[in-house]
């Protein structure tokens, strides 16, 4: 038994589902569930489980697409979900640390997302050089396309770093906000802040 991975079946992301996903608009989410073992697309106005991969956002499928058409190959829904089903089957490395950071994030993501916010994307997961392990999520704000990239560390012990970047085809960077409140708020308390700081930095006139 090979135990480069720790689940036994694989993730397949079909036609279907990709067709799922742009009926559910901008701010469309495709995940993974755990417990369930398939994938579904969800509104990306809601937080998602933390037992819920993300796989992608509306977005991301649009730059897959145009990716697949500037390798010469056609961005049919069959091509999509081929290469969607390689991208989910990589996230499996990360999904228990993207999992145990989910976990810490909820209410930070129940606070930011509704109506005006979403998840753009899967969020990025890395074990920084002193071992500590730290998750980007990226919100946009719905009518502006603006993004913040917010990067909190395990128990939020090092500041909590907010990028904004400008909308555009690549989004450029504009504005940093550090974030550092670990052991002086409770918990609840240093998910308001953090989301505090989160609009207001999107809430720039860019």
């Amino acid at each position: 038994m090979s135990t480069s991975m720790p689940y036994r079946t694989a993730i397949t992301v079909t036609p279907r589902n990709i067709d799922e996903l742009r009926e559910l608009g901008t701010a469309g989410c495709l995940v993974w569930d755990e417990g369930a073992s398939w994938v579904l697309a969800v509104n990306g106005d809601k937080a998602p489980a933390p037992s819920r991969m993300i796989i992608t956002g509306r977005n991301g499928l649009k730059h897959l697409a145009r990716d697949l058409e500037d390798q010469g190959r056609p961005a049919t829904d069959d091509e999509l979900a081929r290469d969607l089903t390689d991208i989910a089957n990589d996230q499996l490395t990360d999904w228990p640390g993207i999992r145990a950071m989910n976990l810490q994030v909820q209410e930070l993501r129940e606070a930011l997302i509704g109506p005006r916010i979403y998840l753009d994307a899967a969020p990025t997961f890395e074990i920084g050089a002193g071992g500590l392990p730290r998750m980007t999520d990226y919100y946009r704000r719905t009518h502006t396309g603006t993004t913040a990239c917010v990067t909190v560390t395990f128990g939020y012990l090092e500041p909590t770093r907010i990028t904004v970047c400008a909308p555009g085809d690549v989004p450029r960077p504009v504005a940093e906000v550090t974030v550092a409140a670990a052991g002086i708020f409770q918990a609840h308390q240093v998910h308001r802040l953090i989301a505090a700081a989160v609009n207001g930095a999107l809430d720039l006139d860019l």
